[in-house]
C-alpha cells in the first residue's frame, strides 16, 4: 500500500473513529433520560467535548484538514449540545450546569475571536502561526476530555467499585487514540501524534482500574452519597466513652453513703425505745 493510500484509509478511519466516540455518551445520556435524573453521571466530559469539538474544528479549517477534523469536529459541536440539553434537563443542581458552561462557552468565546482576528490577518500572523496556537490549545482540550474519566478515579479508589467511570466513553476513546495516532504519525502532525500517545496511555490506566473494580462484582454500597462527618460522629463517640464511665463512677461512690429508699429503717411513732 502507498503512502497516499495509506493516508486516505486512516482518513477515513479516523473520521469514522471520533463519530463512534461522539455516540459514546449516548448510553449514559438514555439512561439520564429513562431514569429522569443524571444520577452519578459528571458533566465535565460533556463541556469537555464542547471544547474539544470546537477548537479542533477551528485548528482543522485554519491547517486546511477539511477531512476528517473539520467536518467530523463540526459533528462534535452539535452532539455536544444535545447531550448537554439533556443533561440540564434532568440535573437537580442546575446552577453548576449552567456555570460550568458559561465557563466552557467563554473560553470558546475568545479562542474563536482570536481564530476569526487571526485568520483575517489582524494579529501579524501567518494562517499557519494561527493554526498553530489552536493546535496547542485543541492538545489541552483534549487533555480535558480523555482525562474526564480520571475525575471520578478518587471515587472508584474510594468506594471500591467503577460505578463512576463511563466505560463506552473510555472504550471509544481507546480505539480512537490508536487511529489517530497512526493517522497523525502518516501526515506528521505532532498535535495528533503526541496528545494520542499521552492518552492511549492514560485510557489503558484507566480499563485496568475499571476491570480490578467491576461494578457487577464491586456495586456501590447502600449510602455511599450520605454526607456525613465522619470526623465529627468519630469524636462524639468518643466523648461519650471518656464522659460517661467517670459519671457513672462518681455517682457509684456517692451511692456508698446514700441509705437505700427501699430498706431504710422507719421509727416507730407509737413506743419509744426504753432504756434499761
Amino acid at each position: 500500500m502507498s503512502h497516499a493510500a495509506a493516508v486516505l484509509v486512516f482518513r477515513i478511519l479516523a473520521g469514522c473513529s471520533y463519530l463512534v466516540m461522539l455516540t459514546s455518551p449516548s448510553l449514559n445520556i438514555y439512561r439520564v433520560y429513562k431514569a429522569k435524573s443524571v444520577g452519578v453521571q459528571s458533566i465535565f466530559p460533556l463541556v469537555s467535548l464542547l471544547a474539544n469539538s470546537h477548537i479542533w474544528m477551528m485548528y482543522g479549517y485554519l491547517a486546511k484538514i477539511y477531512f476528517p477534523v473539520f467536518s467530523c469536529f463540526l459533528v462534535g459541536d452539535f452532539a455536544a449540545i444535545i447531550y448537554l440539553s439533556i443533561y440540564y434537563r434532568y440535573s437537580d443542581n442546575r446552577g453548576y450546569v449552567v456555570r460550568s458552561i458559561a465557563t466552557t462557552v467563554v473560553i470558546i468565546a475568545i479562542l474563536s475571536a482570536y481564530a476569526i482576528v487571526g485568520g483575517l490577518g489582524y494579529t501579524n500572523q501567518s494562517r499557519h502561526g494561527v493554526s498553530t496556537v489552536l493546535g496547542l490549545f485543541a492538545d489541552i482540550a483534549s487533555l480535558c476530555l480523555y482525562c474526564a474519566p480520571m475525575e471520578k478515579l478518587f471515587q472508584v479508589l474510594k468506594h471500591k467499585s467503577a460505578a463512576f467511570i463511563n466505560l463506552p466513553m473510555v472504550l471509544a476513546g481507546y480505539a480512537n487514540n490508536m487511529i489517530w495516532l497512526t493517522y497523525g504519525s502518516l501526515i506528521q502532525n505532532w498535535f495528533m501524534i503526541s496528545i494520542n500517545i499521552f492518552f492511549f496511555s492514560m485510557s489503558t490506566f484507566t480499563l485496568v482500574l475499571y476491570h480490578i473494580y467491576d461494578p457487577k462484582t464491586h456495586p456501590l454500597k447502600d449510602g455511599w452519597d450520605t454526607n456525613t462527618n465522619d470526623n465529627s460522629e468519630d469524636d462524639d463517640v468518643h466523648l461519650q466513652i471518656s464522659v460517661d464511665p467517670s459519671d457513672a463512677d462518681n455517682k457509684s461512690n456517692k451511692n456508698y453513703n446514700l441509705p437505700s429508699p427501699q430498706y431504710e429503717a422507719m421509727r416507730s411513732p407509737i413506743a419509744p425505745v426504753r432504756k434499761d
